[in-house]
């Protein structure tokens, strides 16, 4: 295990250290403003820090951990699957489908996963956080969401 966390806090800082590479090709904010490049910064120093810590960390514990085998039947394992699965769904129907509809049909079924069993309380909660970000987004923000192509727009 120690070996693993030495290699993954390895690839996080040269994945980090590329990100602020890169980060030099973005266009430059007028002074005063936050740019383009604020939150792949604040990102890149996330994720080079926490590296960081895995490295340390892998150098100073002991070796003495015992590894449970993965087991893919397990129930955590199984819902975090249908997750990956239902969040790759989501993002290929958002155009098509839109925002909306998508949002709201992917937030009730990530709390049935949760196993919350109040199904009105369900489908209030979906459309309220559906109907905030689209409207923080939409005349806050002034970013359009993708309203569907089914709809003709």
């Amino acid at each position: 295990m120690k070996r693993v966390d030495i290699i993954f806090g390895v690839i996080g800082l040269v994945l980090s250290a590329y990100v602020f590479y890169m980060l030099d090709s973005f266009p430059n904010a007028p002074p005063g403003e936050v740019g383009a490049d604020f939150f792949p910064y604040i990102l890149a120093i996330g994720l080079g820090g926490t590296s960081i810590v895995l490295v340390l960390q892998s150098f100073f514990k002991k070796v003495s951990e015992t590894v449970e085998p993965f087991n893919i039947f397990e129930t955590g394992i199984q819902r975090a699957g249908v997750s990956l699965v239902a969040t790759v769904i989501y993002c290929l129907a958002l155009y098509s489908i839109g925002f909306i509809v998508c949002t709201m049909v992917y937030l009730t079924l990530m709390m049935f996963l949760l196993k919350e069993r109040k199904y009105f309380q369900m489908v209030l909660v979906s459309g309220a956080i559906t109907a905030t970000i689209f409207l923080v987004f939409s005349s806050f923000l002034n970013i359009t969401l993708p309203l569907g192509t089914i709809y003709g727009y």
